[in-house]
């Protein structure tokens, strides 16, 4: 037995040497002295695993790093009670990022990691976890086509005066899709690239900013390797220009203002993405929006699928703090939905384990996967690994129990090679569940085989790595053993996915051909089928049992447009067999191509939702879950009951969903005769008038401007309370004549005619 004492800390690594079955099974044991003696902050399993890296100098691969100014970080989230004193933060170097009630997201200078756990007012300290992307017919399947056209709509909807914001990577800053419609306007209005360096934006300590429009077309991208925020952006809010007559390739919202936030570098620089920066980003466009007094709703089409899958993590916590009336957060479902990664044990006295072999991805020439265990909050479970060379075991550990250590073993194989893991249990983690983690890495050719042991509660167990943002998954499987079982694809969304203010989306096949640019058919035939739910869309419900995803939306073969600095996409590249259109544009080829995932099902709601919010800006997330549920289209496909695990409440439907909206403005406090009593004045007038209403109560009204031709000029949101309101109308025309004035609360619409002199 040997003892090795930390230089700054009281960690013990306890090395035993135990012969089981003649095969030799090695184990050090992390006890954390340095958090016992002072017992402040609780550690996150994954931080735990941190530690014992930077102990054997060793890089830990899986934390979120960022460089700046020389000094490296970790991204990691912080909830707090009243005693911190923040000064003991930044006194380490810590940079704060979002402070979203007690949970605050910070970057960590990685020297410096250690000292934070004696800092008083600190519950509890996780590390970022990475995150990978969720990678014409589709805007006539969801009926945005019926909302942008405004058929039987007070107005076309078009996400004027609404923020979309882009959570993502790849973008293309000066694509003709994010003009206007006739190609003078860049709708962009701020960049934040998080991982390049420059200029931060205020409130924050890391990152580069463009504010300035010039500055934007000058750069031209964020990355030049990658083109998945462009073809998200094109989707929720692409306006089509230089596409076939301006519009096959029209996204959503294309009237909407854009904010683009990158989070990802270069390959070369590459550091990887994780929950906190995802907070800072959704803070970042909601704090933007609100400046400019317009709703916001922000894309995220990435995920992970380690996690409670309940919506407990620090992450859903502040997600929840962030969002409300006019701050939405729109999330894909995640691409598990054919892949069996997880594993599901309800244990009674007489039914004590479950047992299944775990398949390693390959990545990068190596065998790696993360097996991430949550138990039931006051329920005991044990784990063991074991090496099989056939139906032959090889070598066995212990059963772990959740005594609040991280031990680093290895398992020797039949070839006298080295399955390694680093395994951290905890008793007791933020949500009051147990909970295990461990990291492996296999050298052998033997598989591994997973046992947990249990005498009540319910376990869930998922698999998943991140590497350079890309996902890799194995599976739980029998391996042909009869005392062995299969993995399942239920519970796969990931726990962004599961926050209860995200809405969160699955997809379906609204076509699954295409022509390209080479004049070859494209088909998935054999793989999806029309009208179906996509085969790699993720499944619910969350483990808390709440319905999850909310809706099903297009989201296989949906074409948008793609980075024209990424040559992949152009002839000769490896993705040019994807691209259906190439514009010319200011002297360079911008392309659009076919992608699928949930990636693309997560903007084509959440460029409705910035429709709803044009309706009414105070729409919080509750009520759009529910105005998305209430008004999903139910067809063969889904049936009238639809498998709520896969598509929710079924498929969206915008054209229904902007109807049902328009009836919420002031529903709740307006009555009618208070609609009819509206006065105009002065009328006729010069195009300076005003509205005035004697309300009983609080609500909210929709007022839009029109020619006698029907032509919009101007749509403004009138929040009444009660007693006597007054709303000051100026629109500037030189043309005289008959103008209309279209009020609309509680469900009906009423128009006054006004005359310009």
């Amino acid at each position: 037995m040997k003892f090795v004492e930390g230089k700054e800390t009281s960690y013990i690594y306890v090395m035993n040497t135990i012969v089981k079955r003649k095969h030799l099974f090695f184990t050090a044991v992390l006890t954390l002295g340095y958090l016992s003696m002072f017992a402040q902050a609780q550690l996150s399993a994954n931080l735990q695993q941190y530690l014992v890296a930077q102990h054997k100098q060793q890089t830990y691969k899986q934390a979120v790093y960022s460089k700046q100014n020389n000094v490296v970080y970790i991204g990691a989230f912080l909830k707090v009670n009243k005693d911190l004193q923040e000064t003991q933060l930044t006194d380490l170097g810590v940079l704060i990022g979002t402070k979203a009630g007690n949970i605050y997201t910070a970057q960590i200078p990685e020297q410096k990691v250690i000292y934070l756990f004696k800092i008083k007012g600190i519950d509890y300290i996780q590390l970022d976890e990475p995150i990978t992307v969720n990678m014409d017919a589709a805007r006539r399947s969801s009926r945005v086509d019926s909302v942008q056209n405004g058929i039987n709509l007070p107005m076309p909807y078009t996400g004027k005066n609404v923020v979309v914001g882009i959570i993502d990577a790849g973008f293309n800053y000066n694509h003709p899709t994010f003009y206007d419609t006739t190609g003078t306007l860049l709708r962009l209005k701020r960049v934040w690239e998080q991982k390049n360096g420059g200029t931060p934006p205020a409130g924050f300590s890391y990152g580069n900013e463009l504010t300035d429009t010039s500055a934007m077309v000058a750069k031209g991208y964020e990355v030049n390797s990658f083109s998945h925020g462009t073809h998200v952006g094109g989707i929720a809010a692409g306006s089509g220009f230089t596409g076939v007559n301006n519009l096959k390739y029209r996204g959503v919202a294309y009237e909407s203002d854009l904010v683009f936030v990158g989070i990802r570098p270069e390959k070369s620089e590459w550091k990887t993405a994780g929950m906190s920066s995802i907070i800072d980003a959704a803070n970042y466009i909601f704090t933007y929006a609100k400046s400019v007094g317009k709703p916001a709703v922000a894309n995220l089409s990435w995920g992970c699928s380690i996690g409670p899958n309940d919506g407990s993590s620090l992450f859903a916590q502040a997600l929840n703090n962030l969002c409300g009336p006019g701050r939405i957060f729109v999330n894909s479902a995640g691409n598990n939905g054919d892949e069996n990664i997880h594993l599901q044990k309800q244990f009674s006295s007489s039914d004590t384990v479950i047992q299944s072999f775990v398949t390693f991805p390959t990545i990068a020439g190596e065998k790696r996967t993360w097996i991430d265990i949550w138990g039931e909050a006051g329920k005991q479970f044990s784990v063991q690994l074991r090496l099989f060379n056939g139906s032959t075991e090889q070598s066995v550990s212990g059963y772990f129990a959740l005594n609040n250590t991280t031990t680093d073993t290895f398992l020797i194989g039949s070839n006298n090679d080295t399955c390694f893991f680093t395994l951290t249990a905890t008793a007791n983690e933020f949500n009051g569940k147990p909970h295990i983690l461990v990291d492996a890495y296999s050298k052998t050719t033997n598989t591994l085989c997973l046992s947990i042991k249990g005498v009540n509660g319910t376990t869930h167990a998922w698999l998943g790595f991140v590497q350079n943002y890309n996902g890799y998954y194995g599976e739980f499987t029998s391996n042909n053993q009869p005392w062995a079982v299969n993995g399942d694809n239920k519970y796969t969304l990931g726990e962004m996915s599961c926050a209860r203010s995200a809405i969160t989306v699955a997809a379906y096949a609204s076509k699954i051909t295409f022509r390209n640019l080479a004049g070859t058919n494209q088909s998935y035939t054999g793989y999806g089928s029309t009208n179906q739910i996509a085969p790699f869309s993720s499944r619910g419900p969350t483990v808390d049992g709440r319905i999850k995803p909310d809706i099903a939306a297009p989201g296989m073969t949906i074409a948008s447009a793609v980075n024209a600095y990424d040559v992949s996409y152009a002839p000769g590249g490896s993705n040019y067999a994807q691209s259906v259109a190439v514009n010319n544009f200011g002297g360079r080829n911008y392309y659009y191509a076919e992608a699928m995932g949930t990636s693309m099902s997560s903007p084509m709601v959440s460029g409705i939702v910035a429709l709803l919010l044009q309706v009414n800006p105070e729409l919080n997330p509750q009520r759009i879950q529910g105005i998305l549920a209430e008004t999903a289209f139910k067809d063969n496909w889904t049936t009238q009951n639809p498998d709520s695990s896969r598509w929710g409440a079924g498929k969206v439907n915008a054209y229904a969903a902007i109807k049902k909206a328009i009836q919420t403005v002031g529903v709740e406090t307006i009555k009618d005769d208070a609609l009819r009593t509206i006065l105009v004045f002065p009328n006729p007038n010069k195009g300076f008038f005003q509205l005035e209403l004697v309300a009983q109560s609080s609500g909210l009204l929709h007022v839009e401007i029109t020619d006698i031709l029907g032509k919009n000029l101007g749509v403004k949101p009138w929040k009444i309370e009660s007693g006597t309101n007054v709303l000051p109308i100026n629109f500037e025309t030189e043309n005289k004549g008959i103008y209309f004035v279209s009020i609309t609360g509680a469900g009906i619409q009423l128009v006054k005619k006004i005359i310009v002199n």
